[in-house]
Protein backbone atom coordinates (compact mmCIF):
# COMPACT_ATOMS: atom_id res chain seq x y z
CA UNK A 1 0.00 0.00 0.00
CA UNK A 2 1.69 3.23 -0.91
CA UNK A 3 0.43 5.55 1.74
CA UNK A 4 1.24 6.30 5.40
CA UNK A 5 -0.10 8.54 7.93
CA UNK A 6 1.65 10.67 10.21
CA UNK A 7 -0.39 12.00 12.85
CA UNK A 8 0.64 15.46 14.50
CA UNK A 9 3.22 15.31 17.60
CA UNK A 10 1.90 18.84 18.82
CA UNK A 11 -0.59 21.50 18.16
CA UNK A 12 -1.61 25.10 19.73
CA UNK A 13 -3.85 28.13 19.06
CA UNK A 14 -2.35 31.63 19.84
CA UNK A 15 -4.83 34.42 20.05
CA UNK A 16 -4.30 38.42 20.96
CA UNK A 17 -8.03 38.60 20.97
CA UNK A 18 -9.91 40.76 23.55
CA UNK A 19 -11.11 38.94 26.72
CA UNK A 20 -14.90 39.30 27.68
CA UNK A 21 -13.89 42.76 29.28
CA UNK A 22 -12.74 44.01 25.63
CA UNK A 23 -10.32 45.72 27.73
CA UNK A 24 -7.38 42.79 28.35
CA UNK A 25 -6.34 40.93 25.28
CA UNK A 26 -5.09 37.34 25.88
CA UNK A 27 -2.04 37.18 24.37
CA UNK A 28 -0.40 35.18 27.27
CA UNK A 29 -3.06 32.61 27.13
CA UNK A 30 -2.41 28.83 25.93
CA UNK A 31 -4.14 26.13 24.44
CA UNK A 32 -2.36 23.21 23.71
CA UNK A 33 -4.43 21.08 25.29
CA UNK A 34 -7.79 22.09 23.76
CA UNK A 35 -9.17 19.02 20.96
CA UNK A 36 -10.13 21.98 18.35
CA UNK A 37 -7.90 24.32 16.50
CA UNK A 38 -9.07 27.81 15.79
CA UNK A 39 -8.29 30.28 13.48
CA UNK A 40 -10.23 34.17 12.74
CA UNK A 41 -10.13 37.73 12.17
CA UNK A 42 -12.37 40.47 13.95
CA UNK A 43 -12.88 44.09 13.13
CA UNK A 44 -14.87 46.82 15.18
CA UNK A 45 -15.19 44.94 18.53
CA UNK A 46 -14.24 48.70 20.44
CA UNK A 47 -14.10 52.06 19.58
CA UNK A 48 -10.50 51.81 18.45
CA UNK A 49 -10.11 52.40 14.70
CA UNK A 50 -10.66 49.48 12.20
CA UNK A 51 -6.76 48.36 11.05
CA UNK A 52 -4.29 46.08 11.47
CA UNK A 53 -2.98 46.91 14.58
CA UNK A 54 -6.40 46.79 16.14
CA UNK A 55 -8.03 43.60 14.75
CA UNK A 56 -7.82 40.79 16.58
CA UNK A 57 -6.64 37.16 15.19
CA UNK A 58 -6.52 33.24 16.07
CA UNK A 59 -4.01 31.19 14.31
CA UNK A 60 -2.42 28.09 15.08
CA UNK A 61 0.64 25.83 15.01
CA UNK A 62 0.96 22.67 14.27
CA UNK A 63 3.98 20.27 14.25
CA UNK A 64 4.50 16.64 12.79
CA UNK A 65 7.30 14.28 13.70
CA UNK A 66 9.50 14.60 10.72
CA UNK A 67 12.53 12.14 12.00
CA UNK A 68 9.99 9.31 11.72
CA UNK A 69 9.32 10.14 8.20
CA UNK A 70 13.61 9.90 7.77
CA UNK A 71 13.76 7.25 9.46
CA UNK A 72 11.09 5.51 7.51
CA UNK A 73 12.95 6.89 4.13
CA UNK A 74 15.99 5.15 5.67
CA UNK A 75 14.70 1.59 6.31
CA UNK A 76 13.01 1.77 2.63
CA UNK A 77 9.33 2.00 4.10
CA UNK A 78 8.89 4.96 1.96
CA UNK A 79 11.14 5.70 -0.81
CA UNK A 80 13.67 8.34 -0.38
CA UNK A 81 13.83 10.64 -3.60
CA UNK A 82 11.01 13.34 -4.01
CA UNK A 83 10.58 12.28 -7.45
CA UNK A 84 8.24 9.79 -6.55
CA UNK A 85 6.65 10.67 -3.43
CA UNK A 86 4.12 13.42 -2.59
CA UNK A 87 3.49 14.65 1.13
CA UNK A 88 -0.03 16.13 1.60
CA UNK A 89 -1.49 18.14 4.82
CA UNK A 90 -4.80 17.12 5.91
CA UNK A 91 -7.12 18.78 8.92
CA UNK A 92 -10.76 18.43 8.75
CA UNK A 93 -13.33 20.59 9.70
CA UNK A 94 -14.79 20.80 12.94
CA UNK A 95 -18.78 21.99 12.76
CA UNK A 96 -19.51 24.43 15.64
CA UNK A 97 -22.89 26.54 16.14
CA UNK A 98 -20.92 30.05 15.57
CA UNK A 99 -20.46 32.44 12.57
CA UNK A 100 -18.71 30.64 9.93
CA UNK A 101 -17.04 32.57 6.90
CA UNK A 102 -17.07 32.65 3.29
CA UNK A 103 -14.87 32.60 0.59
CA UNK A 104 -11.63 33.00 1.95
CA UNK A 105 -8.08 31.53 2.11
CA UNK A 106 -5.76 30.03 4.84
CA UNK A 107 -2.10 30.76 4.38
CA UNK A 108 0.05 27.79 6.00
CA UNK A 109 3.99 28.79 6.50
CA UNK A 110 6.83 27.17 7.79
CA UNK A 111 7.63 28.74 11.66
CA UNK A 112 10.24 29.53 12.27
CA UNK A 113 11.17 28.79 16.11
CA UNK A 114 10.63 25.68 17.77
CA UNK A 115 7.83 26.05 20.16
CA UNK A 116 5.91 24.48 23.21
CA UNK A 117 2.65 22.99 22.77
CA UNK A 118 1.21 23.79 26.19
CA UNK A 119 -1.39 22.11 28.45
CA UNK A 120 -4.20 25.06 28.35
CA UNK A 121 -7.98 24.16 27.73
CA UNK A 122 -9.53 27.53 27.26
CA UNK A 123 -10.15 28.64 24.26
CA UNK A 124 -13.61 30.97 25.07
CA UNK A 125 -12.02 33.39 28.09
CA UNK A 126 -8.28 32.80 27.60
CA UNK A 127 -8.16 32.37 31.43
CA UNK A 128 -5.06 29.43 31.00
CA UNK A 129 -2.13 30.91 30.59
CA UNK A 130 1.12 29.44 29.20
CA UNK A 131 3.90 28.99 26.41
CA UNK A 132 3.12 29.19 22.95
CA UNK A 133 0.99 31.74 22.98
CA UNK A 134 0.89 34.95 20.86
CA UNK A 135 3.95 36.90 22.28
CA UNK A 136 6.27 33.81 23.09
CA UNK A 137 7.62 30.09 21.79
CA UNK A 138 8.29 28.71 24.96
CA UNK A 139 8.35 30.21 28.45
CA UNK A 140 11.84 31.13 27.80
CA UNK A 141 11.80 32.62 24.28
CA UNK A 142 9.53 35.25 22.80
CA UNK A 143 8.48 35.33 19.05
CA UNK A 144 10.74 37.08 17.00
CA UNK A 145 7.73 38.35 15.30
CA UNK A 146 4.29 38.64 17.94
CA UNK A 147 2.02 36.15 16.63
CA UNK A 148 4.48 33.88 15.48
CA UNK A 149 7.32 33.52 13.29
CA UNK A 150 7.40 32.33 10.15
CA UNK A 151 10.10 31.64 7.50
CA UNK A 152 10.06 33.60 3.75
CA UNK A 153 10.71 32.54 0.41
CA UNK A 154 10.07 30.12 -2.43
CA UNK A 155 8.78 26.73 -0.97
CA UNK A 156 8.13 27.82 2.29
CA UNK A 157 4.51 28.35 2.47
CA UNK A 158 1.14 27.36 0.54
CA UNK A 159 -2.45 28.74 0.33
CA UNK A 160 -5.82 26.77 0.44
CA UNK A 161 -9.20 28.58 -0.65
CA UNK A 162 -12.65 27.53 0.97
CA UNK A 163 -15.84 28.45 -0.80
CA UNK A 164 -18.66 27.76 1.57
CA UNK A 165 -15.98 27.79 5.00
CA UNK A 166 -16.98 24.08 5.79
CA UNK A 167 -14.61 22.14 3.64
CA UNK A 168 -11.43 20.58 5.11
CA UNK A 169 -7.93 21.79 4.89
CA UNK A 170 -5.60 19.49 2.08
CA UNK A 171 -2.55 20.56 0.81
CA UNK A 172 0.15 19.44 -1.03
CA UNK A 173 3.30 20.12 1.35
CA UNK A 174 5.96 18.02 -0.57
CA UNK A 175 8.67 21.23 -0.63
CA UNK A 176 8.15 21.77 3.05
CA UNK A 177 8.45 18.83 3.97
CA UNK A 178 11.93 18.22 2.05
CA UNK A 179 12.89 21.48 3.80
CA UNK A 180 12.95 19.56 6.80
CA UNK A 181 14.07 16.86 6.05
CA UNK A 182 17.45 18.37 4.04
CA UNK A 183 18.42 20.16 7.61
CA UNK A 184 15.71 22.72 7.94
CA UNK A 185 14.51 23.02 11.60
CA UNK A 186 11.39 21.36 12.26
CA UNK A 187 9.39 23.92 13.59
CA UNK A 188 6.12 22.80 11.94
CA UNK A 189 3.43 25.14 10.29
CA UNK A 190 1.73 28.46 11.53
CA UNK A 191 -1.35 28.88 9.63
CA UNK A 192 -3.09 31.92 9.48
CA UNK A 193 -5.44 34.21 7.35
CA UNK A 194 -3.78 36.34 5.11
CA UNK A 195 -2.44 39.74 5.67
CA UNK A 196 -4.49 41.17 3.47
CA UNK A 197 -7.48 40.05 5.96
CA UNK A 198 -6.17 41.50 9.15
CA UNK A 199 -5.71 45.19 7.18
CA UNK A 200 -8.88 44.86 5.74
CA UNK A 201 -12.09 45.34 7.32
CA UNK A 202 -14.10 42.17 7.11
CA UNK A 203 -14.40 40.61 10.15
CA UNK A 204 -13.84 36.26 8.79
CA UNK A 205 -15.08 34.88 12.23
CA UNK A 206 -14.56 31.22 12.67
CA UNK A 207 -13.09 28.41 11.72
CA UNK A 208 -12.24 25.47 13.70
CA UNK A 209 -10.16 22.02 12.81
CA UNK A 210 -10.31 19.29 15.09
CA UNK A 211 -6.59 19.02 16.94
CA UNK A 212 -4.44 15.68 17.71
CA UNK A 213 -6.34 14.99 20.47
CA UNK A 214 -9.69 14.85 19.09
CA UNK A 215 -11.80 11.92 20.00
CA UNK A 216 -12.54 11.62 16.30
CA UNK A 217 -9.03 9.25 15.56
CA UNK A 218 -9.89 9.42 11.56
CA UNK A 219 -10.30 13.55 11.92
CA UNK A 220 -6.78 14.09 13.77
CA UNK A 221 -4.25 16.05 11.75
CA UNK A 222 -2.31 14.10 9.14
CA UNK A 223 0.30 14.31 6.40
CA UNK A 224 -0.13 11.41 4.26
CA UNK A 225 2.70 10.11 2.34
CA UNK A 226 1.91 9.03 -0.92
CA UNK A 227 3.74 7.07 -3.51
CA UNK A 228 3.06 3.85 -6.28
CA UNK A 229 3.70 1.02 -4.93
CA UNK A 230 2.51 -1.06 -7.71
CA UNK A 231 4.42 -4.40 -8.61
CA UNK A 232 3.87 -5.42 -12.04
CA UNK A 233 4.91 -9.25 -12.81
CA UNK A 234 3.18 -9.59 -16.34
CA UNK A 235 3.61 -13.73 -16.08
CA UNK A 236 0.03 -13.58 -16.48
CA UNK A 237 -0.13 -10.99 -19.54
CA UNK A 238 2.92 -11.38 -21.33
CA UNK A 239 2.42 -9.19 -24.68
CA UNK A 240 4.28 -9.99 -27.43
CA UNK A 241 6.16 -6.87 -29.19
CA UNK A 242 4.10 -5.39 -31.81
CA UNK A 243 4.64 -2.06 -34.10
CA UNK A 244 1.38 -1.13 -32.61
CA UNK A 245 2.40 -0.41 -29.31
CA UNK A 246 5.20 2.17 -27.76
CA UNK A 247 8.38 0.34 -26.75
CA UNK A 248 7.64 0.93 -22.69
CA UNK A 249 4.43 -1.52 -23.93
CA UNK A 250 6.39 -4.21 -25.48
CA UNK A 251 8.51 -4.79 -22.31
CA UNK A 252 7.37 -6.80 -20.00
CA UNK A 253 8.65 -7.78 -16.41
CA UNK A 254 8.71 -11.49 -14.94
CA UNK A 255 9.48 -12.09 -11.29
CA UNK A 256 11.04 -15.32 -9.23
CA UNK A 257 10.33 -15.55 -5.55
CA UNK A 258 13.01 -17.45 -3.65
CA UNK A 259 10.96 -18.88 -0.49
CA UNK A 260 13.29 -20.70 1.79
CA UNK A 261 11.17 -22.45 4.70
CA UNK A 262 8.40 -19.71 4.22
CA UNK A 263 10.93 -17.01 4.44
CA UNK A 264 12.35 -14.68 1.14
CA UNK A 265 15.88 -15.31 1.12
CA UNK A 266 18.57 -14.63 -1.32
CA UNK A 267 20.29 -17.31 -3.66
CA UNK A 268 23.62 -17.61 -1.93
CA UNK A 269 26.91 -17.77 -3.64
CA UNK A 270 25.82 -15.45 -7.04
CA UNK A 271 27.54 -13.13 -8.76
CA UNK A 272 26.43 -9.64 -8.23
CA UNK A 273 22.84 -11.10 -6.89
CA UNK A 274 22.37 -12.15 -10.51
CA UNK A 275 20.86 -15.08 -12.50
CA UNK A 276 20.69 -15.49 -16.45
CA UNK A 277 17.52 -15.90 -17.76
CA UNK A 278 16.35 -17.70 -21.12
CA UNK A 279 13.10 -18.29 -22.80
CA UNK A 280 12.71 -21.79 -24.68
CA UNK A 281 9.50 -23.34 -26.70
CA UNK A 282 8.09 -26.40 -25.68
CA UNK A 283 4.75 -28.35 -25.09
CA UNK A 284 5.91 -29.62 -21.33
CA UNK A 285 8.80 -28.78 -20.62
CA UNK A 286 11.89 -26.40 -22.81
CA UNK A 287 13.38 -27.94 -25.94
CA UNK A 288 16.25 -26.76 -28.25
CA UNK A 289 17.93 -23.93 -28.28
CA UNK A 290 16.82 -20.39 -26.47
CA UNK A 291 14.79 -18.29 -28.45
CA UNK A 292 15.98 -14.56 -29.33
CA UNK A 293 14.88 -11.71 -26.83
CA UNK A 294 15.11 -7.77 -26.71
CA UNK A 295 16.67 -6.44 -23.22
CA UNK A 296 15.47 -3.23 -21.54
CA UNK A 297 18.20 -1.22 -23.74
CA UNK A 298 16.88 -2.64 -26.93
CA UNK A 299 19.79 -5.18 -27.42
CA UNK A 300 18.81 -8.27 -28.87
CA UNK A 301 20.07 -11.54 -27.55
CA UNK A 302 19.07 -14.88 -26.30
CA UNK A 303 19.28 -14.03 -22.69
CA UNK A 304 19.02 -11.35 -20.18
CA UNK A 305 20.03 -10.03 -16.49
CA UNK A 306 17.65 -10.99 -13.79
CA UNK A 307 18.70 -9.12 -10.72
CA UNK A 308 16.97 -8.59 -6.98
CA UNK A 309 14.25 -5.98 -6.93
CA UNK A 310 14.53 -2.55 -5.67
CA UNK A 311 11.72 -1.18 -4.32
CA UNK A 312 11.89 2.25 -2.23
CA UNK A 313 15.79 2.77 -3.19
CA UNK A 314 16.01 -0.36 -0.98
CA UNK A 315 16.74 -4.13 -2.65
CA UNK A 316 14.07 -6.29 -2.00
CA UNK A 317 15.73 -9.66 -0.28
CA UNK A 318 14.79 -13.21 -2.41
CA UNK A 319 12.83 -11.15 -5.16
CA UNK A 320 14.29 -11.71 -8.08
CA UNK A 321 13.11 -9.65 -11.91
CA UNK A 322 13.73 -9.81 -15.37
CA UNK A 323 12.61 -7.51 -18.13
CA UNK A 324 12.38 -7.95 -21.80
CA UNK A 325 10.54 -7.53 -25.07
CA UNK A 326 9.76 -10.99 -27.09
CA UNK A 327 8.35 -11.86 -30.58
CA UNK A 328 7.33 -15.28 -29.58
CA UNK A 329 4.18 -16.70 -30.15
CA UNK A 330 4.86 -20.09 -29.02
CA UNK A 331 2.08 -21.54 -26.56
CA UNK A 332 3.53 -22.10 -23.82
CA UNK A 333 6.74 -20.34 -23.40
CA UNK A 334 9.23 -21.43 -20.87
CA UNK A 335 11.66 -19.47 -19.03
CA UNK A 336 14.73 -20.44 -17.37
CA UNK A 337 16.58 -19.10 -14.69
CA UNK A 338 20.21 -20.17 -13.99
CA UNK A 339 24.19 -19.41 -13.33
CA UNK A 340 27.08 -20.53 -15.31
CA UNK A 341 27.18 -22.43 -18.87
CA UNK A 342 28.80 -25.93 -19.56
CA UNK A 343 29.29 -27.83 -17.20
CA UNK A 344 29.07 -25.29 -14.10
CA UNK A 345 25.36 -24.05 -15.49
CA UNK A 346 23.12 -24.22 -12.57
CA UNK A 347 19.37 -23.72 -13.38
CA UNK A 348 17.53 -22.28 -10.05
CA UNK A 349 14.16 -21.93 -11.16
CA UNK A 350 11.99 -22.91 -14.66
CA UNK A 351 8.50 -21.55 -15.20
CA UNK A 352 6.34 -20.55 -18.17
CA UNK A 353 3.68 -18.05 -19.84
CA UNK A 354 1.47 -18.00 -22.30
CA UNK A 355 2.07 -14.98 -24.74
CA UNK A 356 -0.85 -12.85 -25.75
CA UNK A 357 -1.12 -11.05 -28.98
CA UNK A 358 -1.65 -7.15 -29.64
CA UNK A 359 -4.23 -6.49 -31.68
CA UNK A 360 -6.61 -3.41 -33.03
CA UNK A 361 -10.78 -4.01 -33.44
CA UNK A 362 -12.96 -2.74 -35.81
CA UNK A 363 -15.23 -0.94 -32.58
CA UNK A 364 -14.68 0.69 -29.20
CA UNK A 365 -16.59 -0.89 -26.75
CA UNK A 366 -17.36 -0.42 -22.66
CA UNK A 367 -16.07 -4.19 -20.93
CA UNK A 368 -17.72 -4.95 -18.03
CA UNK A 369 -16.56 -6.73 -15.26
CA UNK A 370 -17.66 -9.17 -12.07
CA UNK A 371 -15.00 -8.65 -9.44
CA UNK A 372 -14.36 -10.84 -5.92
CA UNK A 373 -12.17 -11.07 -3.19
CA UNK A 374 -11.40 -15.00 -2.36
CA UNK A 375 -9.40 -14.50 0.65
CA UNK A 376 -11.34 -11.60 2.21
CA UNK A 377 -12.27 -12.57 6.06
CA UNK A 378 -14.94 -10.83 7.80
CA UNK A 379 -12.58 -8.99 10.40
CA UNK A 380 -8.73 -8.08 10.77
CA UNK A 381 -7.04 -7.25 13.88
CA UNK A 382 -5.83 -3.75 14.03
CA UNK A 383 -1.84 -3.65 13.24
CA UNK A 384 -2.38 -6.85 10.79
CA UNK A 385 -1.15 -5.82 6.96
CA UNK A 386 -2.91 -8.73 4.81
CA UNK A 387 -2.59 -9.36 0.87
CA UNK A 388 -5.96 -9.64 -0.30
CA UNK A 389 -6.36 -10.82 -3.23
CA UNK A 390 -8.70 -9.79 -6.59
CA UNK A 391 -10.47 -11.81 -8.49
CA UNK A 392 -12.25 -10.40 -11.80
CA UNK A 393 -13.28 -11.63 -14.72
CA UNK A 394 -15.30 -10.33 -17.79
CA UNK A 395 -19.58 -10.26 -17.26
CA UNK A 396 -20.21 -11.64 -20.18
CA UNK A 397 -18.22 -14.76 -19.45
CA UNK A 398 -20.17 -17.66 -20.36
CA UNK A 399 -18.44 -21.35 -19.71
CA UNK A 400 -20.14 -24.31 -21.06
CA UNK A 401 -19.82 -27.76 -19.09
CA UNK A 402 -16.81 -28.88 -20.06
CA UNK A 403 -14.91 -25.54 -19.71
CA UNK A 404 -16.10 -25.68 -16.18
CA UNK A 405 -15.30 -29.15 -15.52
CA UNK A 406 -11.98 -29.51 -17.49
CA UNK A 407 -10.40 -25.62 -17.18
CA UNK A 408 -9.04 -24.14 -14.77
CA UNK A 409 -10.92 -20.14 -14.40
CA UNK A 410 -8.28 -17.45 -15.15
CA UNK A 411 -8.13 -14.15 -13.58
CA UNK A 412 -8.26 -10.97 -15.52
CA UNK A 413 -5.45 -8.76 -15.17
CA UNK A 414 -6.55 -5.05 -14.88
CA UNK A 415 -3.27 -3.18 -15.04
CA UNK A 416 -4.71 0.01 -13.66
CA UNK A 417 -6.96 -0.93 -11.38
CA UNK A 418 -7.63 0.68 -7.42
CA UNK A 419 -8.61 -0.13 -4.51
CA UNK A 420 -10.83 2.52 -1.89
CA UNK A 421 -11.50 2.11 1.79
CA UNK A 422 -14.41 3.91 3.24
CA UNK A 423 -16.11 3.91 6.80
CA UNK A 424 -19.43 2.48 6.69
CA UNK A 425 -21.60 4.44 9.15
CA UNK A 426 -20.32 7.80 7.10
CA UNK A 427 -19.11 7.15 4.15
CA UNK A 428 -15.95 8.50 5.45
CA UNK A 429 -12.99 8.06 2.88
CA UNK A 430 -10.42 6.59 4.52
CA UNK A 431 -7.88 5.28 1.52
CA UNK A 432 -9.29 7.68 -1.68
CA UNK A 433 -8.40 5.82 -5.10
CA UNK A 434 -5.63 6.66 -6.00
CA UNK A 435 -6.01 7.61 -9.32
CA UNK A 436 -4.27 10.38 -11.46
CA UNK A 437 -0.61 11.11 -12.18
CA UNK A 438 2.37 8.59 -11.09
CA UNK A 439 3.27 10.63 -7.28
CA UNK A 440 -1.01 9.87 -6.81
CA UNK A 441 -1.15 6.21 -7.54
CA UNK A 442 -0.86 5.04 -4.14
CA UNK A 443 -3.70 3.03 -3.83
CA UNK A 444 -3.34 1.07 -7.50
CA UNK A 445 -2.99 -2.73 -7.35
CA UNK A 446 0.03 -5.04 -7.90
CA UNK A 447 -0.49 -8.20 -10.10
CA UNK A 448 1.00 -11.32 -11.02
CA UNK A 449 0.03 -14.72 -12.31
CA UNK A 450 -2.77 -15.00 -10.39
CA UNK A 451 -4.58 -11.73 -10.40
CA UNK A 452 -4.94 -8.36 -9.02
CA UNK A 453 -4.00 -7.86 -5.19
CA UNK A 454 -3.03 -5.15 -2.81
CA UNK A 455 -1.92 -5.47 0.76
CA UNK A 456 -3.83 -3.46 3.52
CA UNK A 457 -1.92 -2.16 6.72
CA UNK A 458 -4.90 -2.06 9.26
CA UNK A 459 -2.44 0.00 10.95
CA UNK A 460 -3.91 3.06 9.53
CA UNK A 461 -7.67 2.06 10.50
CA UNK A 462 -9.36 2.80 13.25
CA UNK A 463 -10.71 -0.43 15.47
CA UNK A 464 -14.90 -0.87 15.99
CA UNK A 465 -15.88 -0.19 13.17
CA UNK A 466 -16.93 -2.09 9.86
CA UNK A 467 -15.23 -0.82 6.37
CA UNK A 468 -15.74 -1.27 2.92
CA UNK A 469 -13.86 -1.67 0.25
CA UNK A 470 -14.74 -0.51 -3.49
CA UNK A 471 -12.49 -0.58 -6.87
CA UNK A 472 -12.45 1.42 -9.80
CA UNK A 473 -10.85 0.06 -13.27
CA UNK A 474 -9.48 2.55 -15.29
CA UNK A 475 -10.59 0.81 -18.82
CA UNK A 476 -10.59 2.68 -22.41
CA UNK A 477 -9.47 6.43 -21.03
CA UNK A 478 -11.84 6.50 -18.15
CA UNK A 479 -12.32 5.45 -14.60
CA UNK A 480 -15.08 2.54 -14.35
CA UNK A 481 -15.80 2.32 -10.39
CA UNK A 482 -17.43 -1.34 -9.80
CA UNK A 483 -20.72 -1.75 -7.97
CA UNK A 484 -19.66 -4.44 -5.36
CA UNK A 485 -18.87 -3.58 -1.65
CA UNK A 486 -16.83 -5.24 -0.01
CA UNK A 487 -17.24 -5.23 3.88
CA UNK A 488 -14.70 -5.84 6.79
CA UNK A 489 -14.21 -4.78 10.48
CA UNK A 490 -11.20 -3.78 11.99
CA UNK A 491 -10.86 -5.19 15.66
CA UNK A 492 -8.52 -4.00 18.46
CA UNK A 493 -5.91 -6.76 19.25
CA UNK A 494 -7.07 -8.28 22.59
Amino acid sequence: MGIKKYFASQDNTITNAYKNNLVLRGTGSNMGAADILETFVVHGQTNAPINAINAEQSRFLIQFPVSTISTDMAAGTLPNDSGSIKFYLNLYNAPHGNTTPLSYSLDVCMASQPWNEGRGLDMNNYTDLGASNWVSASAATAWTSAGGSILTGAGTSGSVFFETGLENLRLDVSEQVYQWLNGTTNAGFLIKYPDSAVSGTTSLYTKMFFARTSEYYDYRPTIEAWWDSTRRDNRGDFAISSSLAPASENLNTLYMYNVIRGQLQDIPNLTGNTLSVEVYSGSTSPVGDPLTIVSADGSSGTSVTAGLLVENNITATGIYTASFASTSSYTPVFDVWSTGSGGSRVEFFTSSYTPKSVSTSELMYNQKYVTSMPNLEASYVKGQNPTLRVFARKKNWSPNIYTKATSKIVPEIIENAYYRVFRMVDDLDIIPYGTGSAANNYSRLSYDVSGNYFELDTKEIEAGFAYGIKFAYYLQGAYQEQPEVFKIRIEEDK
